[in-house]
């Protein structure tokens, strides 16, 4: 009996989709055990925190420079994608038992980041290929997982030993207690990631081999580029594609600039939010991350001209961040900041997919996502050097402001130039 086109959507798209992004959103969940790290080593934890940046701006790259590859064969760039992304977890183990700072940030920064930045983009065309009635959403799902994948490797890391004799149970479970013994202290927190090697490297493999392209691919309408004649330097004389890229670079600064800062923000003397209420609002951030990457996909796909999502996007953060002049919003603000910049990512692909068509979608969306990497340098950095000069919770508020208005003239720029 032949597999119906549910059951095909399933293994060769959603179930690869799902499983390759919550493998590699384990990036950011890496200051769950920087402090650890920097104290085996003899760093700090600003030195350790770096490889966090290198692996962000890396994972920009890795989805700019790989888009070819996926659009050649999304079986090979998915595999190259694993390789690098299993074998830098090994090299920042290495670098932790040899306390190397600079293996860690070859380890993690380099080949974590190129391999997650690979294995980002796969699955996204495949996702919208499969469902081309509801591309947003079908592009928003492996984003949305991606967001998920930092809770599972939080998981997976207080089992392997740091949260306490009671976390062990994960490790007894899974039958590797007696191989790692991480809670015996020393090479603990190297050993977490050799094991988080062996926890994601079965599920990546498996997905490499079944995710796979539709035989009958549906084609958006779209002013889009040949296949044989595409060039990036193309791109870098288009508007609407320069647009897009200010777009996520403005958006991804700005969260980076208050996600980081979310804790201090809230227990400044400015504020001064009970501990119970940080501890809520932190929680709650990840859930509107997720949330608003699937809830403004749902909306974009209901609009007729779906780019102006990105208006409402937009809007929506400017008069968030407007009212956080008043200190007792910035709980609020923060958890729909956090929503606003994770909808920027799910709507993207789609928006790209619209205007330039589906033949070239994971190159033009990879290098869209350079400015990912370029605004994981530049927005926490920012963050702090404007509130260390200028005056702290007000001066941090005010550049935000400033940014989201800049963008919000940019996108309405991008509107007019759109087909």
């Amino acid at each position: 009996m032949k597999a119906t086109i549910g059951t095909k959507r399933f293994i060769h798209a959603i179930l690869p989709a799902f499983l390759l992004a919550i493998s590699v959103g384990q990036i950011y969940a890496f200051t769950n055990f920087s402090t650890e790290i920097a104290s085996y080593i003899g760093k700090t934890e600003k030195q350790v925190q770096f490889a966090f940046s290198l692996g962000i701006f890396f994972l920009g790259m890795g989805a700019a420079f790989f888009g070819k590859i996926v659009e050649k064969n999304i079986r090979l760039s998915t595999i190259i994608g694993t390789t690098l992304f299993i074998s830098g977890l090994c090299t920042t183990a290495i670098g932790i038992s040899a306390k190397s700072l600079y293996t860690i940030y070859a380890g993690y920064g380099l080949l974590v980041g190129l391999g997650t930045g690979i294995i980002y983009i796969s699955p996204v065309k495949t996702m919208m290929l499969w469902f081309p009635e509801h591309k947003a959403i079908a592009a928003a799902l492996p984003i949305i997982s991606f967001g998920l994948g930092s809770t599972l490797s939080t998981i997976v890391y207080k089992g392997f030993g740091f949260g306490g004799p009671d976390s062990l149970f994960m490790m007894r479970f899974m039958g590797f207690y007696d191989n790692f013994k991480v809670a015996a202290g020393g090479l603990g927190i190297a050993k977490v990631f050799y094991a988080f090697a062996i926890f994601y490297a079965p599920a990546m493999i498996i997905s490499a081999m079944i995710l796979k392209k539709p035989k009958i691919q549906v084609q958006s309408f779209g002013h889009g580029i040949p296949s044989l004649e595409f060039e990036y330097i193309q791109l870098a004389k288009d508007t609407f594609f320069l647009r897009a890229w200010l777009f996520m670079f403005l958006n991804i600064s700005a969260g980076l600039c208050l996600i980081p800062l979310a804790k201090q923000m809230m227990k400044s003397p400015t504020v001064g939010y009970p501990e119970g209420i940080v501890t809520a609002v932190i929680a709650l951030c990840g859930l509107m991350n997720g949330g608003g990457r699937f809830l403004f996909a749902w909306w974009s796909d209901q609009l007729n001209r779906r780019i102006n999502i990105l208006v409402a996007i937009l809007l929506i953060s400017l008069g968030i961040m407007t009212l956080s002049f008043w200190p007792p919003v910035i709980g609020l603000a923060l958890l729909v900041i956090n929503a606003c910049y994770g909808a920027g990512f799910s709507v993207i692909p789609a928006i790209l997919a619209d205007h330039y068509g589906m033949t070239n979608i994971s190159k033009i969306h990879g290098a869209v996502l350079s400015a990912w990497g370029f605004a994981g340098l530049v927005g926490n950095q920012a963050a702090i050097l404007v509130g260390s000069k200028f005056g702290g919770y007000k001066a941090v508020v005010t550049m935000l402001v400033i940014a989201y208005a800049l963008n919000l003239v940019n996108v309405l720029s991008l509107r007019k130039s759109a087909k």
